[in-house]
C-alpha cells in the first residue's frame, strides 16, 4: 500500500465505516440514516468519501437496493472487525469511567413472555445486586446488537442468528391457552375446545423469530389434517395482538406464563387448551424452545453469579406453568 493510499484511509472516521457496514448488510442508505439517527445527506456525504478513499463505487443501485462491488465484498470483513474493536474500546472506556455506578443490563426477550418476565423480575429482591434491567423486544437485529455490545443477552427461540454467539437451552412451554373476546362464540364449545373448532375462526399469532416467523404450528396442523384455516394473521406487537382480539373476532394462543396477565386484559377471556389438543398442535417438534443467547464469556459485561441468577429466574418462570 502506498503512503498516499494509507493516508486517505487513515483520514476516514469510524462513522463512515459504520455507514459502510450497515449499507452492506441492509442494501439501503436510508436504513443507515435511521439506525445511526442522522440525515440522509450525511449518509450520502459519507458514501462519497468512502468511494473517493477506495477509488471504487463500492455500491451500485439495483431494483432491490444497493449491491456491493467485488472490492466492497473484500472490505466487509475487516471493516466489521474494526467496528467490533471500536465497540469494545467504547465498552471498556464506559466501564472504567462509571466504575462507581451499576450499569443497566439490557436483555432482548421474545415478545410472548416479555410481560410475565418483567413482572417476575420486578418482584425479585435478590436482583438488587444486579441493578436495573431493561427488557427489549427481540427483533431481527437483536443478535447483531448482542454481538456488537448494544445488548447484553437475549431470551429467544432463534439459534441460527449469529455464529459467534453462545446458546444455552432454558426450557419449553408445553401448556397453551386460547385467548379471544369475552363474547366470542368459541366459548360455547367449552369444555371441549378443539383445534378443528379454532380453525373455523380468524386466527392471530404473535411472531416469535425462530419459532413461528415463517409459519405457525396451527397452520402446519391445518395443512397436515386437511382442514381449511379460515384466515391467519401475524402481528409483531402485543398491543396489536390485543386490539385484533377485541375488534376482529380473532382467536390466538398464549403461553401459560402469560395466562394471568391476559386474564386481566379488559374484554379478553382465556382458557387452557386441552392437553390432547396441545399434543396435536406441537407434535414432537413444534413446541417453543427458549434459549439464552449471549457473547462468549470473555466478552460479557455481567458476572457469572448474576448470569446464574437470571438463568434460574427464567427457568423458574418457564417451569411454573
Amino acid at each position: 500500500m502506498t503512503n498516499h493510499a494509507l493516508k486517505k484511509i487513515s483520514e476516514l472516521d469510524v462513522f463512515c465505516l459504520l455507514v459502510f457496514k450497515i449499507i452492506f448488510q441492509t442494501g439501503h442508505a436510508n436504513t443507515a440514516a435511521k439506525e445511526l439517527n442522522v440525515s440522509a445527506p450525511k449518509i450520502s456525504r459519507c458514501l462519497t468519501m468512502l468511494r473517493a478513499t477506495f477509488d471504487d463505487e463500492l455500491f451500485y443501485r439495483r431494483q432491490l437496493g444497493l449491491k456491493p462491488t467485488p472490492l466492497a465484498e473484500h472490505l466487509y470483513e475487516p471493516i466489521c472487525r474494526f467496528c467490533d474493536s471500536v465497540a469494545k474500546i467504547e465498552q471498556v472506556a464506559f466501564e472504567v469511567n462509571h466504575y462507581d455506578s451499576t450499569p443497566t443490563l439490557n436483555i432482548a426477550v421474545t415478545p410472548g413472555i416479555m410481560a410475565s418476565l418483567s413482572l417476575i423480575l420486578s418482584n425479585n429482591d435478590s436482583l438488587n445486586s444486579i441493578g436495573k434491567i431493561r427488557l427489549h423486544p427481540w427483533k431481527d437485529d437483536s443478535a447483531e446488537l448482542i454481538h456488537s455490545g448494544g445488548l447484553d443477552l437475549g431470551v429467544a427461540f432463534d439459534t441460527s442468528c449469529h455464529h459467534d454467539l453462545n446458546f444455552e437451552h432454558l426450557g419449553t412451554l408445553d401448556s397453551v391457552y386460547l385467548a379471544g373476546n369475552t363474547r366470542h362464540p368459541i366459548w360455547e364449545r367449552l369444555p371441549h375446545l378443539t383445534l378443528d373448532d379454532i380453525c373455523k375462526h380468524p386466527f392471530l399469532y404473535l411472531e416469535g423469530k425462530g419459532f413461528n416467523d415463517k409459519v405457525d404450528p396451527l397452520e402446519v396442523y391445518s395443512r397436515q389434517s386437511g382442514i381449511e384455516l379460515l384466515s391467519v394473521e401475524k402481528v409483531k406487537g402485543k398491543e396489536q395482538w390485543y386490539s385484533n382480539l377485541l375488534t376482529m373476532g380473532s382467536l390466538a394462543f398464549a403461553p401459560a406464563v402469560e395466562a394471568e396477565i391476559c386474564k386481566n386484559m379488559p374484554g379478553i377471556r382465556i382458557e387452557q387448551l386441552p392437553e390432547e389438543e396441545v399434543e396435536k398442535l406441537h407434535g414432537n417438534m413444534l413446541a417453543p424452545q427458549y434459549y439464552l443467547i449471549e457473547k462468549p464469556a470473555s466478552h460479557r459485561r455481567y458476572t457469572v453469579e448474576n448470569r446464574e441468577m437470571i438463568i434460574n429466574i427464567i427457568k423458574g418462570l418457564l417451569t411454573s406453568s
